[in-house]
C-alpha cells in the first residue's frame, strides 16, 4: 500500500477533505464516522478481490470477543480462539485464513480482549474501525485500544499548518528510508551477495546489510504510518528510536520495533513472569522467572512471523542473548570486581558493538537468506 503512488493521492485527498467538511461543519463532523469511511475505503484497496476472507476473519473476531463480554467465554479461551486462525496460517494447517496483516490484526483484536472496558464493549463501529485502519492494517505499527479510543474521543480535531507539515515531514523521512536508503541496500549489495556460496565474509556483509535494510525499510514503513495517522488526528507510536544507540541487549528491543515490543513485554512477560512468582521457588529465584519470560517473550518476537526454521532459530537466539546479558547483570551485582570492571568504557564500547554484532547475525538469521 505504501509503495503505491496513487495511495498517497488519496490519503492527502481524503485528509484535505476531512479537515475542509469538519471546518465547514464548524468541527461537527466525528472521528467515528470519518474513520467509518476510512476503513471501508482502505479495505475496499487492500481486499479488493476477496472480500470474504476479511469478512469472516472480523465476524470470527468480534463473536469472540461478544462472548467473552457476557462471560460465556474466559480471557484465556477467547485469546485462543482468536489466535486459532493465525496459528493455522503460520503453521501451513488452512492458507484460506491467510490474508494481508491478519498478524497485526490479530494482535490488535487481542488488546481488545485484554484492555478493553466494560463500558466500551458495545462499539460496534469502533471495533471495526480499529482492526481495518488502513494505516496499521499491513504490518503495524503495534496501535494500541486504550490509545485508539483516547483519539477518536477527542471533541474536536483541527488541521492546523504545522500539524500538516508534521505529518508530512514524517512522511517524507519514511519515503527517504523506505524508497531510497532500502532499496539502495538491497539492490547494490543484498541482491548481490546472496548468491555467493556461503563463507565469513559473505555472513558479515549479509548480516550488516540485511540489519540496515530491514531498519530503513520498516522504519520508513513507520514514519509513513505515523504520518499519515497524524493528517487525521491519530497518535500512532513511534516504532523505532536509533538502535545503533543501544548499549545492551535489552535496550536494543527498547529502541527497535518499539511498538511490538512493549506489546509483547505486556502480554507475554508480565502474565509469564507473574504467574511464576506465585511458585514457592520462583518467588525465592525471580532472576530465574525473570529470564523464563524474557526468553518467552524474545521467542515469540521471531516465531510469530512463522515456524519455519529460520524464524525459530532466531526467536532462540533473541531470547538467549537477552538472557545472557540479563545474568551478566545479576552476577555484577554480586560481584563487585566484575560490576566495576564492566564500567569501563573500553568494555561498555565492547558490550555495545556485540550488543549490534549479535542482533545483526540474529536478523540475518531471521531473514531465511543464511544457511540455517
Amino acid at each position: 500500500m505504501y509503495s503505491n503512488a496513487s495511495f498517497f493521492v488519496y490519503l492527502f485527498s481524503s485528509a484535505l477533505l476531512f479537515a475542509g467538511i469538519n471546518r465547514f461543519l464548524k468541527y461537527r463532523l466525528t472521528y467515528l464516522v470519518s474513520f467509518s469511511v476510512i476503513a471501508l475505503i482502505g479495505w475496499a484497496h487492500v481486499f479488493r478481490g476477496q472480500f470474504f476472507i476479511p469478512i469472516a476473519v472480523f465476524l470470527c473476531f468480534y463473536v469472540v470477543t461478544y462472548l467473552k463480554d457476557k462471560k460465556y467465554l474466559k480471557t484465556w479461551q477467547a485469546v485462543s480462539l482468536t489466535l486459532l486462525p493465525l496459528v493455522l496460517v503460520k503453521l501451513h494447517l488452512n492458507n484460506h485464513w491467510g490474508m494481508i496483516g491478519l498478524s497485526f490484526m490479530t494482535f490488535r483484536a487481542i488488546d481488545v480482549l485484554l484492555y478493553r472496558k466494560k463500558e466500551e464493549a458495545k462499539s460496534f463501529i469502533t471495533y471495526f474501525c480499529y482492526l481495518f485502519l488502513p494505516f496499521v492494517i499491513l504490518a503495524g505499527p503495534m496501535y494500541r485500544w486504550n490509545t485508539w479510543v483516547k483519539d477518536i474521543r477527542k471533541p474536536t480535531f483541527t488541521m492546523t499548518t504545522e500539524l500538516f507539515l508534521q505529518a508530512m515531514q514524517q512522511i517524507f523521512y519514511g519515503i527517504v528510508q523506505k524508497f531510497l536508503f532500502a532499496m539502495l541496500i538491497d539492490h547494490y549489495v543484498i541482491s548481490h551477495w546472496r548468491h555467493h556460496d556461503f563463507t565469513l565474509t559473505v555472513g558479515i556483509v549479509m548480516s550488516v546489510a540485511y540489519s540496515f535494510y530491514l531498519y530503513f525499510d520498516f522504519a520508513g514503513y513507520s514514519n509513513m504510518a505515523m504520518g499519515a495517522g497524524r493528517l487525521f488526528g491519530l497518535n500512532i507510536p513511534q516504532n523505532f528510536n536509533f538502535p545503533l544507540l543501544a548499549k545492551n541487549p535489552q535496550d536494543f528491543w527498547r529502541r527497535f520495533h518499539i511498538s511490538l515490543s512493549e506489546w509483547l513485554r505486556d502480554v507475554i512477560f508480565m502474565p509469564v513472569y507473574m504467574h511464576l512468582l506465585r511458585f514457592a521457588f520462583f518467588r525465592n529465584n525471580k532472576t530465574c522467572a525473570q529470564n523464563i519470560g524474557i526468553f518467552c517473550t524474545l521467542f515469540c518476537m521471531g516465531a510469530w512471523n512463522g515456524l519455519e526454521r529460520h524464524y525459530v532459530i532466531s526467536g532462540i537466539l533473541f531470547g538467549l542473548i537477552s538472557v545472557s546479558h540479563n545474568m551478566l547483570l545479576w552476577t555484577a551485582k554480586r560481584q563487585p570486581l566484575l560490576e566495576q570492571w564492566l564500567k569501563y568504557p573500553v568494555v561498555s564500547l565492547c558490550g555495545r558493538f556485540l550488543t549490534l554484532a549479535s542482533a545483526a547475525v540474529s536478523l540475518y538469521i531471521f531473514s531465511g537468506m543464511s544457511p540455517l
